[in-house]
């Protein structure tokens, strides 16, 4: 398969889909988090041919909120009562809801149903809405976390049964990034819209909608500048000098809660700065990385 021929093949993220299985059958709440648009959905769908494959009774009751058909499911009370409807005596149920935090206080629902312990429950929202900080607060259950990163570099060699060439494969890499669905597109300017695209809607949708953010150019511009500085060492105070030179106003401290506000939503990650003679992480300084 070629780069960017314009078709779309699905490969199965073993990693992940491995620890969905291992938790298979536990009590707890399997919360699958991640970027928008890093596989979360596909890996449901992954997991749900895994459960049909296995020779015993299983009732799966699978829900998708952003699918029309479900659209009445968006009142937590109706989601919990159509999935007490779905159950059935004498058979293993499980239950996996797609896009959770579209039904407004579907925690209610969620922890009534695992009151009952009737159902082998999993499911899947975005990050921006479904943080890890958020999660022992939002259900009384013990809750698993399974974090969905972008495809790494083999994952991108399996996309592409890419077998030799791996500098220029790597170089393509680097360029596209890791979101599988830029991958259909025949032109890096369709693929970098696509990316450009995600960001935008974790950033100015999700983010500022979640945070009530006012000063959205203020946000716009410290996520900006964080990415023209990928590499470099960052930090709140320094991020808050460099850019009241350009006469913004903007405290250290507002820097760093939206630092946390774009690591939640994993737009960046945090690369801990590592002391090679002392074999150890340096404390206090780390250079935010995308």
């Amino acid at each position: 398969m070629g780069i960017g021929d314009g078709t779309m093949q699905l490969i199965v993220r073993k990693k992940y889909l491995d620890e969905l299985i291992e938790l298979y059958g536990t009590p707890d709440i399997k919360v699958i988090t991640g970027i928008r648009r890093s596989g979360k959905s596909v890996l449901l769908q992954e997991f749900v041919t895994y459960l049909q494959s296995l020779e015993e009774p299983i009732n799966i009751v699978m829900i998708n909120l952003q699918e029309l058909e479900f659209d009445y499911l968006l009142e937590y009370h109706a989601l919990h009562k159509y999935i007490l409807d779905q159950y059935k005596e004498g058979m293993t149920n499980v239950l996996l809801i797609d896009e959770v935090q579209l039904c407004p206080q579907f925690e209610l629902a969620i922890n009534s149903i695992y009151a009952k312990g009737i159902y082998d429950i999993y499911i899947t929202g975005s990050n921006a809405f479904l943080l890890s900080s958020d999660l022992a607060t939002l259900f009384t259950g013990r809750t698993m976390e399974i974090k969905v990163y972008p495809f790494s570099f083999m994952e991108y060699l399996t996309y592409y049964e890419i077998t030799d060439g791996y500098d220029d494969a790597f170089d393509q890499y680097v360029r596209t990034g890791g979101m599988p669905g830029a991958y259909v597109y025949k032109t890096e300017d369709r693929q970098y819209d696509y990316v450009r695209d995600v960001y935008s809607t974790i950033l100015v949708r999700d983010l500022v909608e979640k945070y009530k953010i006012r000063n959205k150019s203020e946000f716009t511009n410290i996520s900006e500048f964080m990415m023209d500085n990928i590499g470099n060492l960052l930090s709140p105070n320094n991020i808050s000098k460099t850019l009241n030179n350009d006469r913004s106003e903007i405290t250290r401290k507002t820097v760093s809660k939206y630092i946390g506000y774009l690591e939640n939503a994993f737009l960046f990650y945090e690369a801990k700065r590592y002391d090679l003679k002392g074999k150890k992480y340096l404390a206090n300084t780390a250079s935010p990385a995308f």
